[in-house]
């Protein structure tokens, strides 16, 4: 493969996850008008299309959240964070499965609305995009300043070992030699 192609593949991959979250906010929105229309018209099934829309919102900023908490909480052991690791918990394969569901509810009863079936065929798109990610983190690890490697603690070992605990000085003489020498060109 020619080293263009590699690079036009590689641009299109930096570009999946902020289309990607783009894509859910828009379907957000998308879902949230179809549970609004769907309960003006006296369907139980709007209130419920309408939760899950604020449900897929609040799934697609959670990166801003966490960016936000970061900035503001310095302490990661904070009881805030042990709690927003069970928000967490819900990675892109465990949202796709969610939006699936809920692609599926949309899709299965539209109520007469054409609008339903758009919005669930958005929502198959956002699982197929967040399974798609989910593919390529686990395919490929990058490395990042703030994720730290165990086999960096390590590395130096060896070179402590070899390194010898005397302070170096002229060859054939003591370190008080080389001490008073020292301090006799200090005096002058």
């Amino acid at each position: 493969m020619s080293p263009y192609r590699e690079s036009r593949c590689a641009a299109c991959w930096d570009y999946l996850v902020p289309f990607t979250r783009f894509w859910g906010a828009f379907t957000a929105v998308v879902v949230f008008g179809v549970g609004v229309d769907v309960a003006v018209h006296h369907h139980v099934m709007g209130i419920y299309v309408t939760i899950g829309a604020v449900i897929v919102f609040f799934l697609e900023i959670t990166w801003a959240i966490t960016l936000f908490l970061q900035v503001c909480l310095r302490n990661e052991y904070s009881p805030v964070f042990r709690c927003w690791d069970c928000v967490l918990w819900l990675d892109r394969w465990k949202k796709s499965l969610l939006y699936a569901v809920f692609a599926a509810v949309l899709l299965l009863k539209p109520h007469r609305l054409w609008l339903s079936s758009v919005a669930g065929a958005m929502l198959v798109l956002l699982a197929l995009l967040h399974l798609v990610l989910s593919c390529r983190a686990r395919s490929t690890t990058k490395e990042t300043l703030l994720h730290n490697r165990e086999e960096s603690f390590d590395r130096f070992d060896d070179a402590a070992d070899m390194m010898d605990d005397s302070v170096p000085g002229p060859l054939g003489e003591s370190l008080s030699d080389s001490l008073v020498e020292q301090d006799v060109m200090l005096e002058m």
